[in-house]
């Protein structure tokens, strides 16, 4: 090879790498379930509601509520990807991060200690991963 066309083999790499670099515009990007700027579908399903009665040494017998739902994985970009759900709950400030109940699948379960029959409990749910939280979603379940 001659010296010129060595010369010239850089300049058409730039060249290369330069074309459609604008063709992306990420303000379109909004259906990944993970971002915050998500404006698919709902991805947290209400499984309803219940109560249930746990023992717990040195205190007795404790009732409790449960909020159950599950997470729409189909809605995922990558179906494997791994999660835990932001909790904050709408009546008493708390928030919290659960994971999945039983470990690996989508269903989860959320504890409410306070329970009052026929009032409404609201959750404001997001999906969490690598110290990033998703687009809020409500749920409300009455007892």
């Amino acid at each position: 090879m001659n010296r010129n066309t060595l010369l010239l083999l850089p300049v058409l790499s730039l060249l290369l790498v330069g074309c459609y670099k604008d063709d992306l515009d990420p303000a379109e990007l909004t259906n990944n379930p993970f971002d915050a700027d998500y404006v698919g579908e709902n991805v947290f399903i209400s499984d309803g509601t219940y109560t249930e009665t746990v023992f717990i040494p040195g205190v007795g017998n404790v009732v409790r509520q449960v909020i159950a739902f599950r997470v729409r994985r189909d809605l995922f970009l990558d179906p494997s990807a791994t999660y835990a759900v932001q909790v904050h709950d709408l009546e008493n400030g708390q928030t919290t991060v659960i994971n999945a109940d039983p470990p690996g699948g989508d269903a989860f379960k959320y504890y409410k200690q306070n329970l009052v029959q026929g009032s409404p409990v609201c959750l404001e749910l997001r999906l969490t991963n690598n110290f990033s939280v998703a687009r809020a979603e409500t749920i409300c379940e009455t007892l």
